[in-house]
């Protein structure tokens, strides 16, 4: 048993996955196995990955006839035996000291999982659109380092790829049977089944992970198909997915249950952008279903501008009322003095008179009109 397996997707990958390979066998930290999962290349991916099998024998491939990187992910975890898992994504590439600063990181400070930053890396032939739409480096880095305690605020403040981070087998292989097919996002499932599950993360403040913005990801060919995109309503599956696994504990905390509304807060406001507005009350009517039936919640969701937004709001009406008025006395100002009113503030009076609305029972659920 290796102390690190490293499980790396591959899917029409091979002007990218030599580079990757020989980041991970050129690793200072060498207890560690490979497990390359081709799954319906055209592609030399299978070609390229049965050559460095053949040199080093910690390297394990196998094969799908399934183009899904979660089915891949998902074998590959099934196929290894180390104590610790990390991904990679297989035109990414490690730092040749990730996995003995990780695995350094994790033991020794006894988290159940640990996190490093990422560098941000750019194809040549990336449109600037797509840098624009993708260039979200602080997105990557956390600002913070040693150990901290995994609460629903600081679940919600990090990333939620799963290639920058290591984490334990056993919290992985109990979370698996709820890790559910979702066509894309699947990282983000991932790491929320595991934060319900750990107490604790190590922050490595280090640029260790090498992430390759390119045309053709499966990311790109999310953030450019806008109101088009087949996958547009993927983030409400994910959030239901988690939703379905806090239901099936027997013993539900009541942080878990915030937590799942902060999900659905998250992952709602991320996808409504590319949403039109048929799709917008669509999402909204699922969500509402979910917190009502599912989660027995008064928390409520409605499109506000090109957003969804949770319009429940526990503070009482007459300081709504007055926050209300205090948001108009700042937009007519701004417009006395000829500044321009800010959409911000705009969301901000749509929100507040919605929570309003919300709290007279002019909208919500039927129980709270």
């Amino acid at each position: 048993m290796s102390k690190i397996s490293v499980i790396v997707p591959c899917h029409n990958v091979e002007k990218f996955l030599s580079k990757c390979l020989e980041s991970l066998i050129g690793q200072t930290f060498h207890d560690i196995d490979i497990v390359a999962v081709e799954n319906a290349s055209t592609d030399g991916t299978l070609d390229i990955l049965k050559k460095y099998a053949s040199s080093d024998a910690r390297i394990k491939v196998l094969t799908s006839d399934i183009p899904s990187q979660q089915n891949a992910r998902r074998m590959g975890i099934c196929a290894t035996s180390g104590e610790y898992i990390m991904f990679c994504d297989a035109d990414d590439w490690y730092a040749p000291d990730m996995c003995e600063v990780m695995y350094k990181a994790i033991t020794e400070s006894g988290a159940d999982i640990a996190c490093c930053d990422a560098r941000l890396e750019y194809a040549e032939e990336l449109s600037k659109k797509e840098k624009e739409l993708r260039n979200v480096t602080q997105y990557y880095s956390s600002n913070r380092s040693g150990m901290h305690k995994l609460d629903n605020k600081r679940i919600m403040q990090t990333n939620v790829v799963i290639w920058n981070k290591i984490m334990r087998r056993d919290i992985v292989e109990k979370i698996l049977p709820y890790y559910r097919p979702v066509k894309v996002h699947d990282d983000c499932l991932l790491w929320y089944l595991y934060a319900l599950n750990a107490d604790s993360i190590f922050y490595v403040n280090k640029e260790l992970y090498h992430y390759l913005l390119r045309p053709d990801s499966i990311m790109s060919r999310t953030k450019m198909a806008g109101t088009k995109n087949p996958c547009r309503m993927e983030d409400l599956r994910v959030s239901q997915h988690v939703l379905d696994y806090v239901i099936s504990r027997e013993n539900q905390a009541e942080k878990d249950r915030e937590f799942i509304v902060l999900i659905y807060e998250e992952r709602l406001k991320v996808m409504s952008e590319q949403l039109d507005n048929e799709d917008r009350a669509l999402a909204c009517a699922e969500a509402n279903r979910d917190m009502k039936e599912k989660l027995k919640t008064r928390d409520f969701f409605t499109p506000l501008g090109s957003y969804i937004l949770n319009i429940n709001d526990s503070r009482p009406l007459p300081v709504l009322l007055w926050q209300g008025l205090m948001l108009r006395i700042h937009r007519r100002f701004n417009l006395l003095i000829g500044k321009r009113v800010s959409d911000r503030l705009e969301l901000k009076i749509l929100l507040n008179d919605a929570k309003i609305r919300f709290r007279k029972g002019i909208i919500g659920h039927n129980y709270a009109q």
